[in-house]
């Protein structure tokens, strides 16, 4: 499937289309089987046209919500991963890299900055990949509000000047980053099951392009045009 781009989904669908006009054109083509007619694979052609087009839609959407939500993680200037430096500078500075209280927020800080590998997501990703994507930005969220309990926790100890790291400011950015998140997985929730439905739709459209070849194979001859026409098709 990785080489399977959205470029050759539509081309496999363009050279399917290329198989329905040469079946009409063929004299006295006849299968025997009712699902290797023309008007069968048209069908099955057209209901996954209809695939294809909703799975671009929706994972427009869903790629839509994952950018917004990547902005508040690591794109913006005042994202989770360029606030954490700045928040552990301060309580390092405060307390010294020997306290606990430095250990406990370097920690989360590494366990963030371990989730946060980008994953790519393609229009082609599997389900997979896109879970393991998910994942990670759920345990993210996690470990950030792990790190605002125990700066709260930390009482005067935590008082930065830089009002962008502030607990208020911080707290924010978790909810935002919380309702991003959330919006993703409604996003998602929709898309997902496109991925396996136009993937299991190529797989059967691929499988009766064959057996019609093999028909016109049997009908026409090895040698024949028609054959010849149909036989470097690839659906």
């Amino acid at each position: 499937m990785n080489s399977k781009s959205r470029a050759s989904f539509s081309s496999r669908l363009t050279e399917g289309e290329k198989l329905i006009e040469y079946l009409n054109t063929f004299t006295n083509y006849n299968p025997g089987e009712a699902e290797l007619t023309a008007a069968a694979f048209q069908t099955q052609t057209t209901e996954l046209h209809a695939v294809q087009e909703e799975h671009t839609t929706k994972h427009f959407d869903y790629s839509k919500a994952a950018l917004d939500r990547r902005k508040l993680f690591d794109k913006d200037d005042e994202s989770i991963s360029k606030l954490l430096p700045p928040i552990r500078a301060n309580v390092r500075g405060k307390l010294g890299s020997d306290s606990q209280q430095y250990h406990d927020i370097r920690t989360l800080v590494l366990k963030i900055r371990g989730q946060g590998r980008r994953i790519n997501i393609t229009e082609n990703s599997k389900e997979t990949t896109i879970s393991r994507s998910e994942k990670s930005y759920g345990s993210q969220l996690i470990y950030f509000g792990d790190i605002i309990t125990l700066l709260t926790k930390f009482g005067d100890n935590y008082k930065p000047i830089n009002d962008k790291i502030s607990l208020s400011k911080l707290q924010d950015l978790l909810n935002n980053a919380t309702f991003a998140t959330n919006n993703v997985s409604q996003k998602l929730a929709v898309y997902k099951p496109l991925i396996a439905s136009r993937q299991k739709g190529f797989i059967q459209l691929s499988a009766t392009a064959k057996r019609i070849k093999d028909m016109i194979l049997s009908q026409y001859g090895l040698d024949s045009n028609e054959y010849k026409m149909v036989k470097g098709l690839n659906i």
